[in-house]
């Protein structure tokens, strides 16, 4: 008896189960979870931020009928969640793509005991970019538009006597030649015989904030992949905002990253100019097919570089030189001249992509 006893107790629950997913008293297969209805919450989202405040969190509600739990997961951020019951609310939390607007997926399981209906719904939430510690993000640029912002941007034009460096490129504002698109910032470089009746038979783009958006001193990281076709010269670099004043080089010169066609392929260098000169090169493997980080860490004291977090040399700056003032990016592709060389050969690797621009106090 007492065996018998305990096999009832087991089986009652299982029988109740089954009852409140069937329809009718009676004994009917699981229903099937209906009437699903799932609505999403951005925090933060209003008029002027759509896609939130950067916190990354959603508020997710469901319910339906013939349901007795539900199963969340986000596949970008490897997590699931469960909700017992017809309905309910839960908030989650995305990370994975900081600093970016991005289209998320929610996969949501609806169960009536061993029925379930999947359903992927989607949400466009904006992650505040991620920095170190007791860092703070002051500017960005993160190149998730349409078209370039030329509230901070400036297209340059021209050839400019090669720019003192035997350039052989006319810079244009041409889709062709610079865009924005995919989330990235796009400077290609092309081959354009006799270009708008210029004599010159290369066209390329360079971009500056000149004016526009200046600093002085902070933590850069500007996320890139450069171009690896023979003759381009790409460069993420910056100027003195008093250069309209006080004469190249004693204005300053950064230069966080270039790389040209005579150094060889994965050969990067930063350098620095003043009326002195400091530069150095490293290897970046897969620099012209993956993307890499490409920082600065500037002070009064010290400028040092970085690649993919890895030092490449410190720099001791001091009251002295032109390093204490504003400065200005300027972002280019040139081709041939003193470092892209004679040898030129575009082709389908000639782009050079930026995934952001950022700027930390």
């Amino acid at each position: 008896m007492k065996r018998i006893y305990k096999s009832i107790l087991f089986c009652l629950p299982v029988f109740s189960l089954l009852l409140s997913c069937s329809k009718g008293s009676g004994y009917q297969p699981p229903a099937t979870p209906a009437n699903l209805i799932y609505s999403t919450q951005i925090v933060g989202a209003d008029d002027a931020n759509p896609n939130g405040d950067g916190s990354g969190t959603v508020n997710i509600s469901l319910s339906g009928k013939n349901v007795t739990s539900f199963i969340v997961s986000l596949p970008t951020e490897s997590k699931s969640f469960s909700v017992n019951g017809s309905s309910g609310t839960l908030s989650c939390t995305f990370a994975s793509a900081p600093g970016a607007t991005t289209k998320y997926p929610i996969n949501i399981s609806a169960y009536c005991n061993t029925v379930k209906v999947d359903t992927s719904i989607y949400v466009t939430v904006y992650v505040k970019p991620s920095g170190s510690s007791g860092q703070t993000l002051v500017w960005s640029d993160e190149f998730d538009g349409t078209a370039l912002n030329t509230n901070v941007w400036n297209y340059e034009s021209g050839n400019n006597n090669g720019w003192g460096n035997n350039e052989l490129e006319y810079y244009t504002n041409d889709a062709a030649n610079v865009s924005v698109k995919g989330g990235y910032l796009q400077i290609t470089a092309l081959n354009s015989p006799n270009y708008n009746n210029s004599g010159f038979n290369y066209t390329s783009a360079r971009i500056t904030t000149q004016n526009k958006y200046t600093f002085k001193y902070g933590k850069v990281d500007i996320k890139a992949k450069i171009p690896g076709d023979a003759g381009t010269w790409p460069a993420l670099w910056l100027l003195g905002s008093n250069i309209t004043t006080v004469a190249w080089p004693g204005c300053g010169e950064i230069d966080m990253m270039e790389a040209g066609t005579v150094w060889g392929a994965d050969i990067v260098g930063s350098s620095l100019h003043w009326g002195g000169d400091y530069s150095k090169t490293t290897t970046v493997p897969g620099s012209a097919t993956d993307f890499h980080i490409y920082s600065m860490d500037w002070r009064a004291d010290h400028i040092a570089f970085y690649y993919d977090g890895t030092l490449l040399y410190t720099w001791e700056n001091d009251s002295g030189k032109p390093f204490n003032q504003n400065f200005f990016f300027i972002f280019n592709v040139a081709v041939g001249g003193n470092m892209g060389g004679t040898n030129i050969n575009l082709g389908s690797n000639s782009t050079m992509y930026v995934d952001y621009v950022r700027v930390y106090n």
